[in-house]
């Protein structure tokens, strides 16, 4: 019996040091991995202030042409039907009725637009059109994107350049960039504060014409 007692108190001896040696698990710890944060469950657009380099931008000798309403108004040349295919279109339309050249069809949907093309063989360029509906914004910016690489393939603007490579340093930084209701092609000395010029008159007049806008890019000229 005493053997048998000594044997039982061995035995539970034992188990009190497994059970002892046992890490402690607090009550409300889970096997999950708890991250710092969680997640946001919304995404908020950043929204981004538009910042316009301080430069003054000087500009060669172009012609400037607008719409009829547009040229009348502010004394440019109105930009005729053929202008506008022969800048805008790989083919030119004929109208079989009057014979005359049709004017691209994306610009039926044109609320006005400025022209600024430089004289000769030099390839710097503004052009502004506003849209009026929007849902016909990318069909005339395509026609822009037509312009754009149309220049830059144009083989005379190269072999013409002048000594100190205007062109070639231009015509690299053209840029097409849809703002609100507008379309504008660009290449000047500084295409990217024009680009910016645009941006930003817009974001502060949402409903300026063509016109207005073109004056706040080459607002030198003014």
């Amino acid at each position: 019996m005493k053997k048998f007692l000594a044997i039982l108190l061995v035995v539970c001896a034992t188990a009190a040091v497994i059970v002892s040696c046992a890490p402690s698990t607090p009550a409300d710890s889970t096997s999950k991995t708890v991250t710092d944060s969680a997640p946001a469950t919304t995404t908020e657009a950043a929204t981004q202030e538009i910042t316009v380099p301080d430069v003054t931008l000087t500009y060669l000798p172009a012609n400037v042409s607008a719409d009829k309403a547009t040229a009348e108004a502010n004394g440019l040349t109105v930009a005729d039907n053929s202008m506008i295919s022969g800048m805008f279109k790989e083919t030119t339309e004929i109208d079989e009725t009057t014979w005359e050249i049709k004017i691209p069809e994306e610009f039926t949907r044109a609320d006005g637009y400025v022209f600024r093309v430089a004289q000769g063989q030099y390839i710097e360029e503004v052009t502004v059109i506003k849209v009026k509906d929007a849902a016909d914004v990318e069909a005339v910016k395509a026609l822009a994107e037509y312009r754009l690489n149309k220049q830059k393939n144009n083989g005379d603007f190269k072999l013409y350049d002048d000594e100190n490579g205007t062109n070639a340093k231009m015509i690299d930084t053209g840029k097409v960039v849809v703002t609100g209701n507008f379309v504008i092609y660009a290449v000047t000395q500084n295409t990217e504060a024009s680009v910016l010029r645009a941006q930003k008159y817009v974001e502060d007049n949402p409903n300026c014409t063509a016109f207005e806008l073109y004056k706040a890019i080459v607002k030198e000229l003014f």
